[in-house]
C-alpha cells in the first residue's frame, strides 16, 4: 500500500544528525518525534516549513522537593 496517496508524508531534518525524517499524517506544532539514528527527541517548531529542534530539557530544583521525603 502506498501511504503517500493516502496520508500526506513530509519530511524533515534532524538538527543532530542531520538525518532525513519522513513524518505520516498531520504533523502539530510541539508533537514531539525520536530520530531513528540519533535517538534524539525532537519537537516540532514550525510547520510551515517543517522544522524541528531538540526537546527542551526541564531541569528539576531540589526546592520543589522539599518536604517530600519519606
Amino acid at each position: 500500500m502506498d501511504t503517500s496517496t493516502r496520508f500526506k508524508v513530509v519530511t524533515a531534518t534532524c538538527p543532530d544528525c542531520r538525518d532525513e525524517m519522513k513524518l505520516i499524517g498531520r504533523v502539530l506544532i510541539g508533537e514531539v518525534f525520536g530520530c531513528r539514528v540519533c535517538g534524539a527527541q525532537l519537537e516540532v517548531a514550525s510547520s510551515d516549513p517543517l522544522t524541528l529542534e531538540p526537546l527542551a530539557k526541564i531541569e528539576e530544583d531540589e526546592e520543589d522537593f522539599q518536604g517530600f521525603s519519606d
